[in-house]
């Protein structure tokens, strides 16, 4: 309707005027860094290999994607698992939603497999969460090598975050998955009775009792997601050595990025424009101990961003030859869109 599309595009502004505001707040704030960045030379070969691990990276995001289409049985190939996850990561940029390619993939998979858009949604639910639960898996493991004893003790606290967030996201998948009670046709009984919601919701609980027979395949994703998410983390490394910048270290990259990148998920700006960029200048800041200088957290942070946007412009391609089939789920992401922004 008018009024919906109407206060969507004025969500869309808010974002986007919140989004300009923290770049333009780090801007002025590390102006020096700007100064840096323009004036002294850049190592190009760094920041080569860093856009080559951002694209090996969302390249190996698709891969895992497909293991767990596959898993619950959806009829797609490799390679047309491949174009979606693609078309899926350019509409993020294109559409400037917070949630567009996710649902773009879900609702696109569930029109090619009718009467299972539910377990559609569910690969794409179990890709995010799995993703997120190993790059926090992986910023556990580095906080147990750095020496943490010069930050402040707010960073601290941050660090035995991460590590109770890990531990309770692992027991609970483990629980989920080698409980069959958890998830078994009781509960989805009593969750479909449920009004409204409840039918999906149970049928979203079948897809856990489906996962948990294929263990095989999950394991394969989590493997996938570990050198996926690993990648993802070199990349701003490798940004960050090519930059005029006193780079963190690698461990600390590996604590610095899984936080940002958790940051740059919150919906508050669109693809998480602002969020992230303030996330990494404030760690950069807390883990050197106050020797860092500013705006060296926003350069790197914008430097790896700019490598998402070059990896998007390749998929963007797609997305371009593509465009007129894509005409009616475009309008069904929309729809999507506009109820998510009204709930």
């Amino acid at each position: 309707t008018h009024v919906s599309r109407t206060r969507r595009l004025l969500s869309l502004a808010a974002k986007l005027a919140l989004a300009a505001g923290i770049l333009a707040y780090l801007i002025v704030g590390g102006s020096d860094g700007l100064v840096r960045l323009w004036h002294e030379p850049k190592h190009w070969g760094m920041l080569a290999i860093g856009l080559a691990c951002t694209l090996a990276s969302i390249t190996l995001t698709f891969v895992r994607w497909h293991v767990l289409v596959t898993a619950l049985g959806l009829n797609f190939r490799l390679p047309e698992t491949m174009r979606l996850g693609a078309l899926g990561f350019a509409l993020n940029f294109v559409s400037l939603g917070s949630i567009g390619g996710d649902l773009f993939k879900a609702i696109f998979v569930a029109k090619d497999s009718p009467g299972r858009r539910t377990e559609a949604v569910a690969t794409v639910i179990a890709d995010r969460l799995l993703g997120v639960l190993m790059m926090l898996s992986l910023a556990t493991g580095a906080t147990f090598l750095i020496d943490w004893s010069a930050v402040p003790a707010a960073v601290k606290g941050l660090v035995q975050t991460i590590r109770v967030a890990t531990i309770v996201g692992l027991c609970g998948a483990g629980l989920v998955l080698l409980v069959p009670a958890l998830s078994g046709a009781w509960l989805q009984k009593m969750i479909g009775a449920v009004p409204l919601v409840g039918p999906t919701a149970a049928r979203l609980i079948g897809a856990v009792a489906t996962f948990r027979d294929q263990k095989r395949h999950l394991f394969t994703a989590a493997a996938i997601s570990v050198v996926s998410n690993s990648l993802f983390i070199l990349s701003f490394y490798f940004v960050a050595r090519g930059l005029p910048v006193q780079a963190a270290t690698l461990a600390q990259h590996f604590v610095i990025v899984p936080v940002a990148n958790l940051a740059g998920a919150i919906p508050a700006t669109p693809s998480g424009l602002g969020t992230m960029e303030l996330a990494v200048e404030k760690l950069y800041q807390a883990v050197a101990g106050g020797t860092g200088r500013a705006g060296d957290g926003t350069l790197v942070a914008l430097g790896q961003r700019a490598t998402m946007i070059l990896v998007a412009v390749a998929c963007l391609v797609y997305y371009l030859a593509h465009r007129g089939d894509l005409r009616e789920v475009m309008h069904e992401v929309e729809e999507a869109e506009e109820a998510a922004e009204a709930m």
